[in-house]
């Protein structure tokens, strides 16, 4: 396959950049645990991450794991909508939530069009705290700038954690792109939603391949 960038799995071609960067990402996530907070801990032994990556496990098709993936993406859009409303953000800060949500949403176009694609039925839209606390708990008790940006740091690591386990499970090569794309995205949350807070942007960046 000399010359060509592009490689072939399962139904049809996926982007190999794509591919090698979700590959790096979960390789070092694998190796230290997830990131959470600024801190390094591993996966098992936060509650909340183990929801979300069960609740993704425990789906063995792509339309199952596209149905948890948009609900997902729809909570992550309802939080943001809280947080811009609860008037607690500095003007930079709530700039920053605005540009998040926008990036949750197109996650959810995104996801939602796949679903359809292959004859699936979009879940029902998340309406309220008690959807929010499902995934992450605690919104209902932010009461400072501080408080909102942890939230949404456990947040986006929760979206991190329900792609890492999609990523496993996926069979079309399609999804496979688009969820090492979307992983991607929240990654990139993380960085900046830490910086905001004065945390470590990439609290463990060296490669070391143990």
């Amino acid at each position: 396959m000399a010359g060509d960038a592009r490689i072939v799995i399962a139904d049809g071609h996926a982007d190999t950049g794509h591919v090698a960067a979700f590959e790096r990402d979960r390789r070092e996530l694998i190796r230290r645990g997830l990131g959470f907070g600024g801190a390094v801990v591993a996966a098992s032994t936060i509650p909340l991450l183990l929801g979300v990556r069960n609740a993704f496990a425990e789906s063995d098709t792509d339309e199952k794991i596209l149905d948890k993936a948009i609900t997902l993406e729809r909570v992550a859009v309802l939080a943001y909508d809280r947080i811009i409303g609860g008037g607690l953000l500095e003007d930079r800060v709530e700039r920053l939530a605005r540009l998040l949500r926008g990036h949750e949403r197109q996650h959810a176009d995104v996801l939602t069009t796949a679903l359809t694609d292959l004859g699936g039925t979009p879940p029902p839209a998340p309406s309220g705290l008690k959807d929010i606390d499902a995934v992450v708990e605690g919104l209902g008790d932010v009461s400072t700038q501080a408080d909102v940006l942890s939230f949404a740091i456990e947040l986006e690591t929760a979206a991190v954690a329900a792609y890492f386990e999609a990523h496993a499970k996926f069979v079309e090569a399609k999804l496979l792109q688009t969820g090492a794309s979307i992983m991607a995205s929240e990654g990139q949350h993380l960085v900046v939603l830490r910086q905001a807070a004065g945390r470590p942007p990439v609290p463990n960046a060296l490669e070391t391949g143990e």
